[in-house]
C-alpha cells in the first residue's frame, strides 16, 4: 500500500539519519585515539610504568608478558629480541629509584593537600560593598524603607543570610565528597600524577546511592529494614589510559570539542543495565548477543585475564539537535542548534544519549599534569624526570657486579702441551693435569699463566654516588624530604631554610592542584547544587576560595609562629582570639580540633558560667570556705591552749622556787637563832652536795706577833673577807649581830654554810 510505503521509506531515512550520526561518533573516537597514539604520550607512559616496576629492555624476559596489562605485543615482541643480543652471565640487577621517589613525592603532597582534620577549599559569601550615606539613600528609595538605618540593617540581613547559606553549601558539598570517598580517590590521582605525569579525576557525574534505615510499623511494631536510593553527584579517579581527549584541546581538554572515556566493563554489569532507565534495551541486547568487541586500530591491545569484557564508551561533546531529537531526546522548541550532550556506546552501538548534566557543557574531568608539557595536555611525572639518572645507575651497578664477578677469579692461560686427567678442563681441587708427549714445553709451569682483572669499584662507586645526587637535582626531591637526613644542616634556622628551599617544587604541585583539580571540581560542584537541589536555604551568591597552597602547605612553618602567639592571645589589645588560635595550633599536629576542643556554643556557657560563678559564689566554694575557717579557728585556741599550759607550768616552778627559797630562809634563821646548831646545819648543807667558800684553812696560820691586837676587838677571826667586822658590834654580844643580819653589818652573817661569826 502507497501508506506502507512511505511509513518504510520515512523509517529507513530515520535509520540513516541514525547511522549517519552514529558513525560520526565513531569517527571522532578513532580521531581522539589516533591522535593520542601519535602524540607519543603511549609509548613514554609504557616507559614509566616498566621503570616504576623495575623492568628494561635487558630483564624484560625475567617478568611475565602481561605484568603491566598495557601493551602485550610489545613486552612479548621485545623479550625476545633482547635476550637475542646476547647478555651471556652479564648482570640484569635493576636498582629501582624511580619506585621509593615517585612514592615519596606522592606521599609528601598527599599529606600536603589532603589533611584528615580541613578541606583545601572554603565556600564564602560574595562580599557586599559598604555603602555611603547618599548610596543608603537611594538604596532605601529602591526597597520602599523609610530611611537608610533601615535600609543598613537591611543590608546587615542580606551579609548574614549569604553566610548561613554559604556555610550550608559547604556541608552539602563536603557531604557529597565524603561519600564518595574524595581523600583516597584524589591521593590516586597524585600517585597516578608522579608515576606517569597525569592524574585524572571526574565529577561530579550522577550516581546511584543506597541507604539502608529502619522503620517500625505502628499497627504490629515490628521492625524492618529499608532500602532508599537517589541519585547524587559523585566523583572517582579514572585511569589516564582510559582517557581520550579532542586531539586539537591544547594544554586544557575544556578547550577541545569533546573527550572520551572508555571503561571496561563484564557481561553481568551489561545485564544490570537493562534494569537502568534511560538504556536502549533492544540495543543493549544486540551488544550482549554480539559478544565483546575491541577497537584495535590506534590502540593498544589490552591485557586481560578474561576475554569476556565489553567495552564501554562515554562521549562528553555537543551534537546537533536534530540529531538527539532522532535519537528521542525530549527538547524545547527554541532550542539551540547544538546542545552539550552525553552518549554511552557498547561496541559500535549507542545505548543511551542525553543532555549532559551540565547545562553549560563543561566537561566532568580535571587533569593534573605533574610537569607541564607543552602542547599536550599530558605531564611528565617523576618517572620520567628521574629516567637519565636512574639509566646511569642501573648501568654503573651493572659493570660493578660484573666486573665484581670477573675480579673474584684469576683468569687461567694453559697451552695444548697439558691435558686434563679426566678429560674435562674445569678447575677443581686436586685436579691432575699430564703432559703431551709430543710437547714442546719441558717446564710444566710454562704451559699454565693465571692473571686477575683489574678491580675498579671505587670509579664506579664514584659514579653510583653521582647518578643518586643527580636524582635529587632533577626532581627537585632531596634526601631531607624523602626521611633521611642526608646532609641537612644541625641548626633550627638552617633546618627551616633547606626545608624551605625543599619545598618549593611541592608549592608548585600544590599550586597547580589547586588550578586544574580542586577549583573546578568544586565550581562544578557549586553548580550542580545550584541546579539540582531541593534545599533553597543553601543556594546564595558565594564564591569559592581555594587555598591548599597558601595555607595548608605553610602549616609546618607556622606551628613555631604560632605557639608564640598563644601566650600573646591572653592580651585583648592584641585583638587575638585564644580560642581559633589553638584550634589551628591544634590543625598544624595533624589533629582534628573538635574531638576535644569546646565549640562556639559550649565556650558561651562556659563563659557565661564563669560569670555567674562571679557574680554568685558557689555554695560548695562557700562551704569549704567555711570549713578552712573553722580548722584555722580550731588551730589558734589549740595554741592559745598550749601557751596557757605552758604558762601554768611556768608558775608552778616558780612558786616551787618561791617556796623552796622561803624554806630555806626560814630554815636558815631558825639555825641562826639556835647557834649550836650551826655546826648540824653545816653538815647538812654538805651532805646536799653544798660547798663552804668561807671555810678556813687546815692549818691556821701564826699570829704574827709584831702586830698587836686592838684593844677591845674579839678574839674571835673573821673568815670572810666580803663581811667586814662591824664596828658597831659589842664584844662579847654576839646575840646583837644575829638581829642586825648582814643589812645591817652585824657580827653575824648567814651563808650557804651557815652562821659565822663576824
Amino acid at each position: 500500500m502507497p501508506g506502507q510505503e512511505a511509513g518504510g521509506d520515512e523509517q529507513e531515512a530515520l535509520w540513516q539519519v541514525r547511522d549517519a550520526f552514529l558513525n560520526s561518533l565513531l569517527a571522532k573516537r578513532r580521531e581522539a585515539v589516533q591522535g593520542r597514539e601519535a602524540s607519543g604520550i603511549e609509548d613514554e607512559w609504557t616507559e614509566d610504568e616498566e621503570h616504576y616496576q623495575g623492568i628494561d629492555d635487558a630483564n624484560r624476559h625475567l617478568h611475565p608478558a602481561n605484568h603491566l596489562g598495557r601493551r602485550r605485543d610489545r613486552l612479548i615482541g621485545a623479550s625476545q629480541g633482547s635476550r637475542a643480543v646476547g647478555q651471556g652471565s652479564r648482570s640484569l640487577v635493576f636498582p629501582n629509584i624511580t619506585r621509593p621517589y615517585c612514592e615519596a613525592a606522592s606521599a609528601r603532597v598527599s599529606d600536603i593537600l589532603l589533611p584528615t582534620d580541613d578541606r583545601a577549599w572554603e565556600i564564602k559569601p560574595t562580599p557586599l560593598p559598604n555603602l555611603s550615606l547618599h548610596q543608603l539613600e537611594q538604596l532605601a528609595q529602591l526597597l520602599g524603607a523609610d530611611d537608610p538605618a533601615q535600609a543598613q540593617a537591611m543590608l546587615d540581613a542580606r551579609r548574614v543570610e549569604a553566610k548561613t547559606a554559604a556555610e550550608k553549601m559547604q556541608q552539602a558539598i563536603d557531604d557529597r565528597l565524603i561519600e564518595s570517598n574524595w581523600h583516597g580517590e584524589v591521593r590516586q590521582v597524585i600517585e597516578d600524577a608522579a608515576r606517569i605525569g597525569s592524574g585524572v579525576l571526574k565529577g561530579p557525574f550522577p550516581v546511584r546511592r543506597t541507604a539502608r534505615v529502619t522503620r517500625r510499623d505502628p499497627l504490629s511494631g515490628r521492625v524492618e529494614f529499608v532500602r532508599l536510593s537517589e541519585i547524587q553527584p559523585g566523583s572517582k579517579r579514572v585511569d589516564p589510559w582510559n582517557v581520550f581527549p579532542d586531539p586539537s584541546c591544547g594544554e586544557n581538554i575544556h578547550n577541545g570539542s569533546y573527550i572520551w572515556e572508555r571503561e571496561l566493563i563484564s557481561r553481568r554489569q551489561v545485564q544490570e543495565l537493562l534494569e537502568v532507565p534511560g538504556y536502549d534495551r533492544e540495543q543493549l541486547r544486540a551488544a550482549l548477543r554480539e559478544g565483546p568487541t575491541l577497537l584495535r586500530q590506534g590502540l593498544p591491545t589490552l591485557a586481560r585475564a578474561s576475554e569476556d569484557e565489553f567495552e564501554m564508551w562515554i562521549f562528553h561533546g555537543h551534537c546537533a539537535s536534530e540529531h538527539l531529537r532522532l535519537m528521542g531526546v525530549e527538547l524545547d522548541e527554541d532550542a539551540e542548534n547544538r546542545l552539550p550532550a552525553m552518549a554511552v556506546l557498547i561496541g559500535d552501538r549507542i545505548v543511551k544519549i542525553t543532555l549532559s548534566i551540565h547545562d553549560s557543557g563543561v566537561f566532568p574531568y580535571d587533569v593534573l599534569a605533574w610537569q607541564r608539557r607543552p602542547g599536550l595536555p599530558w605531564g611528565a611525572g617523576v618517572a620520567r624526570q628521574i629516567r637519565t639518572a636512574q639509566r646511569m645507575l642501573t648501568g654503573s651497578v651493572r659493570a660493578m657486579m660484573d666486573n665484581l664477578g670477573l675480579s673474584s677469579a684469576p683468569q687461567i692461560v694453559y697451552s695444548n702441551s697439558v691435558v686434563p686427567e679426566d678429560g674435562s678442563y674445569e678447575l677443581r681441587p686436586g685436579k691432575a693435569w699430564r703432559m703431551r708427549d709430543d710437547s714442546m714445553v719441558h717446564d710444566v709451569r710454562a704451559a699454565f699463566a693465571s692473571f686477575t682483572v683489574t678491580n675498579v669499584q671505587q670509579p664506579l662507586m664514584a659514579a653510583i654516588e653521582f647518578a643518586l645526587k643527580m636524582a635529587e637535582d632533577t626532581t627537585g626531591m632531596p634526601a631531607m624530604i624523602q626521611g633521611i637526613r642526608g646532609d641537612a644542616p644541625d641548626t633550627l634556622g638552617g633546618m627551616q631554610m633547606q626545608h624551605s628551599n625543599a619545598t618549593s617544587v611541592l608549592r608548585r604541585i600544590a599550586k597547580r592542584f589547586d588550578d586544574y583539580i580542586t577549583a573546578p571540581h568544586i565550581e562544578r560542584y557549586y553548580d550542580w547544587m545550584m541546579q539540582y537541589s531541593d534545599d533553597d536555604s543553601i543556594k546564595g551568591d558565594c564564591q569559592i576560595d581555594v587555598r591548599a597552597s597558601s595555607v595548608l602547605l605553610e602549616r609546618d612553618a607556622q606551628q613555631q609562629f604560632m605557639t608564640q602567639m598563644l601566650a600573646l592571645a591572653r592580651d585583648p589589645a592584641y585583638g587575638v582570639e585564644p580560642h581559633r588560635l589553638m584550634a589551628e595550633l591544634v590543625k598544624s599536629q595533624r589533629m582534628d580540633p573538635e574531638r576535644f576542643m569546646l565549640s562556639d556554643e559550649q565556650m558561651a556557657a562556659k563563659m557565661q558560667q564563669l560569670q555567674q560563678a562571679q557574680q554568685q559564689p558557689d555554695p560548695a566554694d562557700q562551704a569549704r570556705a567555711e570549713y578552712w575557717r573553722a580548722q584555722a579557728q580550731r588551730l589558734q585556741a589549740q595554741s592559745e591552749l598550749d601557751r596557757a599550759r605552758i604558762d601554768e607550768t611556768r608558775a608552778k616552778t616558780a612558786t616551787k622556787n618561791v617556796e623552796g627559797m622561803f624554806s630555806a630562809t626560814q630554815a636558815a634563821r631558825n639555825i641562826a637563832e639556835a647557834a649550836p646548831l650551826a655546826g648540824a646545819a653545816d653538815a647538812i648543807w654538805k651532805s646536799a652536795g653544798g660547798e663552804d667558800h668561807d671555810l678556813p684553812p687546815a692549818i691556821a696560820p701564826m699570829p704574827d706577833a709584831s702586830r698587836a691586837m686592838p684593844a677591845g676587838a674579839s678574839s674571835v677571826a673573821n673568815t670572810n673577807p666580803l663581811t667586814p667586822v662591824n664596828p658597831e658590834a659589842t664584844a662579847g654580844t654576839p646575840a646583837q649581830g644575829l638581829l642586825h643580819g648582814i643589812e645591817g653589818g652585824g657580827g653575824v652573817r648567814c651563808g650557804r654554810s651557815g652562821l659565822y661569826r663576824v
